[in-house]
């Protein structure tokens, strides 16, 4: 599996791991390839780094408006280009079967997409094309440029007999069906609902180290700081209930502890360097409404487990995205038992509303004023109300998170994963012998 960057936090990383999981369990041996030098890598090509420094540099006169002539940025692709090809025919010889994740979708690394068409084309190997976002849908990929956008167009994702493509929902699929005219698997994200509880006293501690008491209310907002993932929305919610804190204070939670009257807005995903500006709006809107905000980022970073461990200091997860490729955060939440407070972006409302999950409804339309997302009062008060209903109402609360849990397990479980993956498997391996007999 070959990814810019891998061993992280960050929804691709987390897959990864997922997918090595089941494969390894169905047999097979995986190895993860990155730019990135971490655990959970098995091979660095520093070329495809995700912040590698002559790859951001090329980007910004890829996607912006610059003095630099086309011509000399296609010839800096097709250097670059053939550099990497030689990485990937050095790295990736041994191996049976390749998966790029977002290699082929994005147009991060131009150069990283066009070396590994080559390297399909010239070794005839096996690929499935792991798609989890397309440049398609995110408006920085919007080149000013026309040979940019041709390049684009034709190879990302490229269109090869040996390669296969999968999407992680179902309005991808159609996209990809439309634009390249190439069939796409839908593979969801997934979740290991039969591993041990994230809960450990090591975790609980977060709580004190933070300043938050044992009777004050948690969300947690366990996402990569950036512009989509509309953090903005629940720092109104923690104010909106905060509204509310000076009549339910006393009142019993659904943990059996009175109500001290304080809620936060817990932080642990890291902010993206390109979204320091937004950070400083989030965190702007949330001392203009009194929100007490805590970032546990620097702590909750350092390993995926500690990650995962950070989960049981909530009280409920905030998770309201305007736009996700499925939604690892909702997953999470899902198998740590904890209720979610949801904004219903497209794909949820595609391929997960009818599952059944149970969560808090932060309605699925927005405007946007001043960079930050806006939905109605209306849809503000009804949530507060549901949340006010379920923090301090132990049936609800467990009836609420355990279907959501058994839901997780039955739909969006690794033994769903390896199910799509042996037929997945088994539809390469009877092409190959196709492909062998007209040889």
């Amino acid at each position: 599996m070959i990814h810019y960057r891998a061993g992280l936090m960050d929804g691709v990383s987390l897959e990864m791991e997922k997918w090595r999981a089941v494969l390894t369990g169905m047999g097979h041996s995986v190895e993860i390839v990155a730019g990135n030098s971490c655990p959970g890598v098995d091979t660095t090509i520093p070329g495809i780094e995700y912040n590698d420094g002559q790859n951001l540099a090329l980007n910004e006169k890829l996607y912006e408006k610059g003095e630099i002539e086309t011509r000399e940025l296609l010839e800096e692709i097709r250097e670059r280009s053939e550099g990497l090809l030689r990485d990937f025919e050095r790295e990736l010889s041994g191996f049976d079967l390749l998966v790029p994740n977002n290699i082929w979708s994005l147009g991060w690394s131009l150069p990283a997409g066009l070396a590994l068409y080559m390297y399909a084309r010239d070794s005839g190997k096996p690929f499935i094309s792991h798609n989890h976002d397309f440049w398609w849908d995110r408006p920085y990929y919007s080149s000013p440029r026309r040979g940019v956008v041709e390049i684009l167009e034709r190879y990302f994702p490229p269109s090869l007999d040996n390669i296969s493509h999968i999407t992680i929902n179902s309005i991808s699929a159609g996209d990809l069906l439309r634009r390249r005219k190439l069939h796409a698997t839908v593979v969801p994200n997934v979740m290991d609902f039969a591993q041990p509880s994230w809960t450990s006293e090591k975790n609980l501690q977060l709580r004190r180290l933070a300043g938050i008491a044992e009777n004050d209310v948690v969300f947690l907002q366990a996402t990569r700081v950036t512009e989509r993932k509309a953090i903005e929305l629940a720092v109104e919610l923690v104010a909106r209930f905060n509204t509310l804190s000076r009549v339910l204070k006393g009142r019993r939670l659904y943990t059996g502890r009175e109500f001290s009257g304080r809620a936060h807005l817990v932080l642990t995903g890291l902010t993206e360097k390109q979204a320091l500006g937004y950070r400083k709006k989030i965190d702007a809107l949330a001392s203009k409404l009194g929100v007490n905000v805590v970032d546990l980022s620097n702590r909750c970073s350092q390993s995926q487990k500690e990650f995962f461990q950070s989960y049981s200091i909530a009280d409920i997860v905030t998770y309201p995205s305007i736009l996700e490729g499925w939604g690892n955060q909702l997953l999470e939440a899902m198998f740590a038992r904890k209720p979610v407070a949801l904004f219903k972006y497209a794909v949820f409302k595609s391929d997960i509303e009818d599952s059944g999950l149970s969560f808090v409804d932060l309605g699925d339309s927005y405007v946007l004023e001043g960079g930050l997302a806006k939905i109605p009062d209306e849809v503000f008060d009804g949530a507060v109300l549901n949340l006010v209903d379920l923090l301090f109402n132990r049936q609800k609360y467990l009836a609420a998170t355990e279907n959501n849990f058994s839901t997780g397990s039955e739909k969006f479980s690794y033994e769903t994963l390896a199910g799509i993956l042996r037929e997945l498997l088994s539809n390469l391996k009877a092409e190959a012998s196709k492909q062998t007999g007209r040889r």
